[in-house]
């Protein structure tokens, strides 16, 4: 059984997370793993260690990491949320995926207790929030408009201003634990003085609430390259400092930094190699993983397809190369764990300058044991851009 380390980021100051092209006033609410190993290694390197041998186990052929990272979703409270499994066949009866598509479609994550209970092999069509949205909820409820599903029993373990007496819970659904919005901003020439007013994104969470990431170690007392620092000391170095210096763009503004709090470990059912697993992490295939990993069983997968800007004390911005990934949520069907690979997503120019270091793309599979009582069928495969 795995164990996982909860990490929860509480986003004083807002978060921009860039979702597509190079628009500042689209922003997401999800830190996917990539990111977070990105920013992991970038701050790493900025505290002055070589971010070459942080990298270099992860990078391995065939990997060989000391720790496995999730990636970052949301938390209210006590309640963590999960990615909602595309496994659809598996949680609900045709009747209700029939009945309640358009609720069960803005469903983008679920609660720890209602995980739990899918991981049994158990439908959750009793579990559901009323269709009716002035009917009291009994046994399940929504948060955010119906993008976020927990049961009755959760709302107990809410932040304060989120809790409401029974009998009131239905108001729930209204209630928001984060919003997004756009800051205007100016920008001042330095030859002519002339500003320029642009937008930029900007998420804001409820007092209590922020994202949420878990973490695996594998080997956390192992050293870092032929330094004194082991991967758990450096892995708490490198979190340290990102509190303060932050996560995403527009952080020269105040955006991204965070306030960390470690949580009590807790653990998730194992994959089994060649069995379905749900992913908690995006998940970039090794060659000799595919076809099997996407195509065996009852697979369920969606497809992102991951580009955008990179950093470099080494040089001016530029454009990394775009990656697909598995989505989070997806089920798999890996040959072996651990799964997945680290990739170098740097750009390549015919005569041009590049960029001298390898730029990573966190691509491991973190991923639960699905049970094969609760397989899914005929789910349509997609591709998305974020």
């Amino acid at each position: 059984m795995p164990q996982l380390i909860p990490y929860q980021l509480a986003f004083h100051g807002g978060l921009h997370l860039g979702t597509r092209g190079v628009n500042l006033e689209e922003a997401g609410v999800s830190l996917p793993a990539d990111t977070l190993f990105a920013a992991l290694l970038d701050a790493w390197r900025r505290a002055g260690g070589d971010a070459a041998d942080l990298a270099a186990p992860f990078t391995a052929a065939p990997p060989d990491p000391p720790f496995l990272l999730t990636s970052a979703f949301p938390y209210a409270g006590e309640v963590r949320f999960y990615p909602l499994p595309l496994a659809l066949t598996a949680l609900f009866s045709t009747k209700t995926l029939r009945r309640r598509s358009k609720d069960i479609k803005r469903i983008r994550y679920i609660s720890e207790a209602l995980l739990h209970k899918a991981l049994t092999g158990e439908r959750l069509d009793d579990d559901l929030f009323p269709d009716d949205e002035e009917a009291e909820p009994q046994r399940g409820l929504a948060l955010q408009g119906g993008e976020l599903w927990l049961t009755v029993e959760e709302a107990a373990h809410l932040p304060e201003g989120l809790r409401c007496d029974p009998g009131r819970r239905r108001a729930l659904r209204y209630l928001k634990l984060w919003g997004s919005g756009r800051v205007p901003r100016v920008t001042v020439s330095r030859i002519t003085s002339a500003s320029t007013i642009f937008h930029a994104g900007r998420v804001s969470f409820a007092a209590g609430c922020g994202l949420w990431f878990g973490l695996a170690w594998r080997d956390r007392e192992r050293q870092v390259g032929a330094g004194p620092l082991s991967f758990r000391q450096a892995f708490e170095q490198a979190l340290a400092l990102l509190q303060h210096e932050g996560l995403g763009g527009e952080r020269s503004s105040g955006y991204g930094a965070f306030t960390l709090q470690e949580g009590e470990a807790f653990t998730l059912p194992d994959p089994t190699p060649g069995g379905l697993a749900l992913l908690l992490s995006r998940y970039h295939p090794r060659q000799e993983e595919l076809p099997q990993a996407l195509t065996a069983g009852d697979t369920a997968y969606d497809l992102v397809s991951v580009a955008g800007w990179l950093r470099s004390p080494d040089g001016p911005a530029q454009r990394r190369k775009r990656l697909i990934l598995v989505a989070e949520g997806s089920l798999v069907r890996p040959p072996a764990f651990p799964a997945g690979d680290v990739t170098d997503v740097r750009p390549d120019y015919e005569g041009g300058p590049g960029v001298p270091h390898p730029v990573y793309r966190y691509g491991l599979a973190l991923a639960l044991g699905w049970p094969v009582v609760a397989q899914a069928s005929g789910l349509e495969k997609e591709v998305d851009h974020a």
